[in-house]
């Protein structure tokens, strides 16, 4: 859906080339490892000051807040456990370490850039807190028919 409105995806993860090779091998995405762009030097999350630390990671009140959001559909969360059972599903046989320790306790985001110009940006406070995949993609189709 995405190339087809001409919309590139990269993403950004924590560890090594190799890793995100075996990784995308593991799931079963084809090609992937073309898209997937990993730091292991976590300069990319640096630059875009994505929170991190063990409080956010273990002890934040928005990571049980999250869970009820998309549990019962609160907070206008439409896409429920769905996405989370699915990755969990795979993740026994997927388990890889990063680099670096503090890694370990890095949350993420999802961006939205044209050129450098930042135009969406959503961080994600704490585990669990990840926005909706379908509302990012909605958002990036809408900016790439607005040129």
């Amino acid at each position: 859906m995405l190339l087809a409105n001409n919309v590139d995806l990269v993403v950004v993860s924590i560890g090594l080339p190799e890793k995100g090779a075996q990784l995308m091998k593991h799931l079963n995405i084809k090609d992937g490892i073309d898209w997937v762009f990993c730091d292991p030097e976590n300069a990319s999350y640096d630059a875009l000051e994505l929170n991190r630390g063990i409080a956010s990671t273990f002890a934040s009140i928005e990571t049980p807040v999250a869970f009820r959001d998309r549990i019962f559909g609160m907070n206008n969360r439409k896409d429920g456990m769905n996405d989370l059972l699915d990755v969990l599903s795979k993740w026994k046989d997927a388990i890889y370490f990063p680099p670096k320790q503090e890694q370990a306790f890095q949350q993420g985001g999802a961006f939205i850039f044209r050129g450098s110009d930042l135009l969406f940006a959503h961080y994600d406070a704490a585990a669990g807190t990840h926005v909706e995949v379908a509302k990012v993609v909605e958002k990036a189709i809408k900016v790439a028919n607005a040129v």
